[in-house]
């Protein structure tokens, strides 16, 4: 039974700020906790000041905004903000530990405190007179590299430069998750640990708690999402220059590699960072959902003659929904048809790089490796897909 005379309090450690022209940002100081609010929910909790009865928010809410609202659907929109202890703390909410829900068996490994103490000294990076002069020197040094490298068919051993390479990229990753914490520290924004975690249970994926930023405006998340890459391009570069002046081809082409990594993080599928950088670009979070939810709308709007209430970048993130499957299609296409042999081929592969780690006999030219990477593209989008198609069946049934 509902308590009309029941006065609600929103915790001191609530803090509210704009987000866009249309929504609100809230977060929970305290737990670490961010949700986003449409105008009306803010308008909402805005008449909560600890002494207006529940029946009194309804009907001064009524008044002020022409909109019908129940005591009913009010208590329903306080209680989904129980999670976010809007209202205080309770035993039954769980702190936020840091890591993206989307990662299973995650753990920080780099304490906030000791990047805090790294970052300062790489904020100068992010000047205007560093990272401009940076960006054209790498887009020279790499077009070289990789011009002089992929046309040069001489074998590489990849048994013994496989552990070079895990170093390497090891190091790399943490630079690049040095470079999220970095950036968020340049902008003021608060910066948590670095983690390690799988992405749907078996893809190993490493990340930085930059929650905070979502206090920033666009641009600067946008800068924020990207310093990964940016600062894993500079590691890169930094390889690419020793191995020329060194003469060691091996450095040259693991700096290639590790760079293409790098940038496959541009791109905006999956949740790696170019998905971030365009969900930011839009101001939409979740973009995967809307993408496909839109795509659906003008679907339907278009066989049906049912008009929507969609708007240019509506249909944006719908045609965003439309090329991101037209574009893994076209991918599947090339490597079932066109590259059916290195899918066969590639366990095998895989076994005999392993195996050649300790005996050090397995080579393979670099346009051949770059081959053996997409096919690992495949595999690792194959099990998602399979993954997910499974998940879904399973919850059908139970």
């Amino acid at each position: 039974m509902i308590d009309e005379n029941h006065i609600y309090t929103i915790s001191s450690d609530i803090e509210f700020s704009k987000f866009n022209e249309n929504e609100y940002l809230l977060h929970n100081l305290q737990l670490n906790k961010y949700t986003k609010l449409n105008e009306k929910y803010y308008d909402l909790l805005s008449l909560v000041d600890g002494n207006k009865t529940l029946s009194e928010i309804q009907r001064e809410f009524q008044e002020l905004n022409k909109i019908p609202l129940s005591q009913d659907q009010i208590e329903s929109l306080f209680g989904q903000l129980n999670k976010y202890g809007v209202f205080g703390h309770s035993d039954s909410i769980k702190e936020n530990i840091k890591i993206p829900n989307y990662i299973k068996f995650g753990f920080i490994f780099l304490k906030s405190e000791l990047v805090s103490k790294i970052v300062p000294f790489l904020s100068f990076l992010f000047k205007k007179s560093v990272y401009i002069p940076l960006f054209i020197l790498s887009v020279i040094v790499f077009s070289f590299n990789l011009y002089i490298n992929y046309h040069d068919y001489r074998e590489l051993n990849i048994g013994k430069i496989f552990p070079y390479f895990m170093m390497l990229a090891f190091s790399s990753i943490i630079f690049h998750e040095l470079g999220h914490a970095t950036a968020s520290h340049h902008f003021k924004a608060k910066h948590g640990g670095i983690g390690f975690g799988f992405f749907i249970y078996f893809i190993p994926v490493f990340f930085a708690d930059v929650t905070d930023i979502w206090r920033l405006n666009r641009w600067k998340r946008i800068i924020v999402n990207s310093a990964g890459v940016y600062f894993e391009i500079i590691f890169c570069l930094t390889l690419s220059i020793i191995g020329f002046f060194t003469k060691n081809q091996t450095i040259e082409i693991l700096a290639l590699v590790i760079a293409g990594k790098a940038l496959y993080n541009l791109l905006p599928f999956l949740r790696a960072d170019g998905y971030w950088i365009l969900s930011d670009l839009l101001n939409k979070p979740n973009l995967n959902f809307h993408s496909i939810n839109n795509l659906k709308l003008t679907v339907t709007s278009f066989f049906k003659r049912k008009k929507q209430n969609l708007d240019i970048k509506d249909y944006f993130i719908a045609f965003y929904g439309l090329f991101n499957i037209m574009l893994i299609g076209a991918f599947f296409y090339y490597q079932i048809i066109l590259n059916r042999d290195s899918i066969i081929r590639f366990p095998l592969t895989v076994l005999n790089i392993i195996t050649s780690a300790y005996h050090g006999g397995f080579t393979m030219s670099f346009n051949e490796l770059v081959k053996s990477l997409s096919v690992l593209i495949f595999y690792i989008l194959s099990i998602k897909i399979l993954f997910g198609f499974g998940k879904k069946l399973l919850k059908s049934f139970f």
